[in-house]
Parts: structure tokens; sequence; C-alpha cells
């Protein structure tokens, strides 16, 4: 059976801690394990690495590792007890430490962040819990924010604080980030993710960081700050891969611009070649619940029509009573989509620049193997270029990649239509004949089948090849 093409990541957590359940997610379709360093220790962290490595080895198939870094979350201090705050209510946002009395007896919540107060202005909003409760600036001072409560509720400690219509100023790598990325380092994770992204240069000083230690680590970026939305097609082109993080930006956006905001920067990443995940609250029923519902299904139905290369559970096999069910239902539901759009034998075609013959002989071998109905088609790179390129189009027809690094096997776990990669040496003069030997005993083709053996990458020679068994 040929692997889906849509590819699987799964967040790794307390439901999926143990050698046992990883094997069983794995065989269920997952292709990218993620490590969130907003909770657990680096001793947790390390163990579960080695835990996927191992997985891994067991089960013969590439599993890449995903480091999610916190970044600078604003969170709510330190609270005696949750506090409860009325419609048109004064409060007082503090960025002491210590809270002092206050006259006329206003509430004081403490925030972690020091420069909140610096950030915002009079007229701001200011959502506290995922936008359960949203505050209106009145006033600022530069240790305080006076605001008006906009909705009711209950104000609890560590809760999330966003605001949708300010620019923080704190930079994406905090001293936490610097320290958990020294760990993915040198446990030599696949890819890091970079959370509230604003603006390429927060992907270039990371790419820098990484290249002085002398990772080759690709780097993901999160889509979640209202700014990012402004800087879209930069950042994409930083980074290595994008990462549609539906929670936050659904608060930093008006909920109801997401969808389209979804659409447009997967068909912005496909354009670019860059591999795109749709993330948050995917499966959402499936913490608690046995089976998806149907709106989950067709959400997760519509990010693999709309050509996104992957999608991301969280909860779902982190905390979750069924990690390895939600896993094994998203591989049903692209299963379905893929078979689908197989009816349809569309490739997708890019306007490129003249100068781009690297993009147009990717493109030209999608063509060629519709044409000739092949069975594969086989990229062969040194960077991971090629099979980005050629998967961009969306070409219904498998590929399969060869690569003489072992890094580079890892990074394409994360693309679209990737289904197989093998180890092979640097040399091109005998690679047709290495890829037939290597297909054949694999049991991956028979008498009569065709493939098309595209070399493409920017530092290699423009071949695209027809080759029959």
């Amino acid at each position: 059976m040929i692997d889906n093409r849509t590819k699987i990541v799964a967040t790794l957590g307390p439901a999926s801690n143990t050698l046992p359940v990883i094997l069983k997610m794995v065989d269920a379709g997952m292709d990218v394990c993620r490590l969130n360093f907003s909770h657990g220790t680096i001793e947790e962290h390390g163990k579960l690495i080695h835990l996927v490595r191992e997985a891994s080895k067991k089960s013969g198939k590439t599993i890449a590792i995903l480091q999610d870094l916190q970044g600078p979350k604003i969170r709510v201090g330190a609270l005696p007890s949750p506090i409860a705050v009325v419609k048109n209510e004064k409060i007082i946002l503090t960025m002491v430490d210590k809270l002092r009395a206050l006259k006329k007896g206003l509430k004081q919540i403490p925030v972690q962040y020091k420069k909140l107060a610096t950030d915002v202005s009079r007229g701001d909003r200011i959502l506290i819990d995922d936008g359960g409760i949203e505050l209106k600036v009145i006033a600022t001072t530069k240790t305080t924010i006076t605001c008006r409560v906009i909705n009711s509720g209950t104000i609890k400690s560590k809760k999330g604080i966003n605001v949708p219509t300010a620019s923080i100023s704190a930079p994406p790598l905090t001293k936490k980030d610097l320290r958990d990325l020294a760990v993915g380092i040198k446990h030599d994770v696949d890819f890091v993710a970079l959370s509230f992204v604003r603006e390429a240069n927060d992907i270039h000083k990371l790419r820098a960081l990484l290249k002085k230690r002398g990772s080759k680590a690709h780097i993901i970026a999160k889509i979640e700050r209202h700014e990012a939305i402004k800087n879209l097609e930069a950042i994409i082109e930083a980074s290595d891969a994008v990462m549609v993080a539906r929670g936050d930006l659904g608060i930093e956006v008006k909920p109801e611009t997401v969808p389209v905001l979804q659409k447009k920067i997967i068909r912005l990443a496909n354009m670019l070649g860059k591999p795109v995940i749709v993330a948050t609250q995917m499966l959402q029923s499936m913490i608690e619940q046995p089976r998806a519902t149907r709106a989950e299904i067709s959400d997760a139905a519509t990010a693999i029509f709309d050509h996104a290369d992957a999608f991301m559970l969280s909860n779902e096999t982190c905390v979750g009573k069924y990690p390895v069910s939600a896993v094994s239902t998203l591989r049903a539901v692209a299963s379905s989509v893929e078979s689908a759009l197989e009816h349809e034998n569309k490739v997708l075609y890019f306007k490129e620049p003249p100068h781009a013959v690297t993009d147009i002989t990717c493109a030209n071998a999608c063509a060629i193997a519709h044409d000739m109905k092949a069975k594969y088609i086989v990229a062969v790179t040194k960077t991971g270029y090629t099979a980005r390129e050629i998967a961009k189009h969306r070409s219904i027809i498998p590929i399969i990649a060869f690569t003489p690094h072992e890094k580079v096997k890892q990074h394409l776990a994360l693309v679209w239509g990737v289904i197989k990669t093998f180890s092979c040496k640097k040399n091109p003069a005998t690679m047709v004949a290495f890829v037939k030997k290597t297909l054949m005993k694999e049991k991956l083709v028979r008498r009569g089948d065709k493939i098309v053996l595209c070399t493409a990458g920017q530092n290699a020679e423009q071949l695209t090849t027809t080759v029959r068994f």
C-alpha cells in the first residue's frame, strides 16, 4: 500500500511517552513527532527524542523530530486566588512584582511581561484566556495599564494574554528559548518551530544562531501574530516551512478571517515550494471521545483540498485518551481525499521567473509523469530542493527521493507526496542504474512500470529521464 501524500505531525506527551505507543502511532501514519517545549522538562524531552529515534529504527520509517519553542507568550502572573471581573469595571494590569495597595479598591492583575505597559496605548484591546475576557486600555504608565472590562469573567493565574491591536516588542527568542534550543541542537532535532514570528528578520536571527552552532535543523515559522500577516511573503521566503497556528492567530485577528488567511498562507507556501502545516484543534473532540466530529473531518479534508503538506495534532495525542486513533483518523481522511484528487488528475502550475530553470525542470517532470502515467517521480537531491519543487505542483503521482545526506531524509518527512526516501552516493553518473536496482530490490516496481527521474537541484545538471522496467 502506498503511504499517504499528506503528512501527519503528532505532539508527544503524557499520553504518548512510551515506545509501544509511539510505535503504534508510527504504524498509524505519524511522520513527524512534535515536542512542545512550553511544557515538560529537559530530561523528559531528551527521553522522548531517544524513543522516537528508536521507534524510527524499529519501524524502518523515517520519523522527523520537531522542536516547538515557547516564544514570548504573555501571561497573567501568580494570583493568590482567581479574580472575578464584571463589565464596565475598571481594573489595573501591573508590571511590578510586588502588588501595592491602590485607592478606591481597584483590582490588580499582575503580568509577567514587564514591557506590556509601554507596548500598548489608549484604546488598545487586551484579551485574556483565549479571548474569554476582553479589556480596553484607558490609560498607561511605565508600569501599569488601566483598563475597562468589556465582558465579565474570572481571571486566573498563568492565563495567556493577547494584544491584537498593538505590536509587542519582545523578541521571538526568549532566554528560556535559547536554553531549550541548546538542548534541541545537542539532540540534533530536524525542525525548530519559531513562535510568534513578526517579520523575516526573526527567522534570519534564528538561522544565524543555528548555523553558528553547527545545526542543520530547518526552521518552521509559526504564523500566529497579526504583524506576521502584513509580512507574510517575506517570512515564508525566509523560512524552510510554515505553520498555520490557528489558536493564537484566531485571537490576534477576527476568527472568521482565519479560514481565508489559511488558504492565503497555503497558497503562498505552495508557490514558494515551502512545506505548510495546518495546526490547532484538528480533532479536538478526540481528546475525550473515540471518534471525531463530522465538522472536524471536513476541516481536515479542506486542508488537503487547499494543498497543505501536513496537519498537526496537539492535545489529541499529547494528553488525549486516544492518541493512536487520532493519528489513524487523519490518515483515513487523507487516504479518502487523495483518492478523490487522483480522479481530478491536476497539476498545479505557477508562473516561474525566467531564470528558474530548476523549477521549470521540476514542473516539466510532473507533466511528463502525468502524460506517460508513470508510477513514481524519482527526485535525486542533495538538499531536498528538487523534491520540494516537484511536490509543490501537487502531482498525485507519488514521489520517491534519493539523497546522499541523512538529514535531508529527515527534512523530507514533512514534504507532501514524498512516500519513500533512500540513501545514495554522490555520483550521479550511475544514478539511473542505482535507482532501478533499489526500486526492484524494495519491490516497489514490476515489469512494465514507468518512472520519471529528475535531477534538477540548484547545483546539479538539469536532467529529466524516463525509465521503463
